[in-house]
């Protein structure tokens, strides 16, 4: 795989619209152009870089429910 690609083609790689993608570019994924009527192209690497930074937190249920139990109990 070539290290720059398309956003349509970084938009099919992670399974989203090139609208989505193009919301994450101006959220601060970087993309490069070569000039004002080139098209813009996106690393996979910084695809992979942006997903990790906004990845959610998997929520500990086991201290949820604890916490609940314990707020019971009094």
């Amino acid at each position: 795989m070539p290290e720059w690609i398309p956003v349509h083609v970084a938009a099919c790689l992670v399974s989203v619209s090139a609208r989505t993608l193009r919301r994450w570019i101006a959220r601060g994924l970087p993309v490069y152009q070569s000039g004002p009527r080139a098209k813009l192209l996106v690393r996979v690497r910084d695809i992979e870089a942006f997903l990790t930074r906004k990845q959610a937190r998997t929520p500990d249920l086991n201290k949820m429910v604890n916490e609940v139990m314990a707020q019971l109990r009094r």
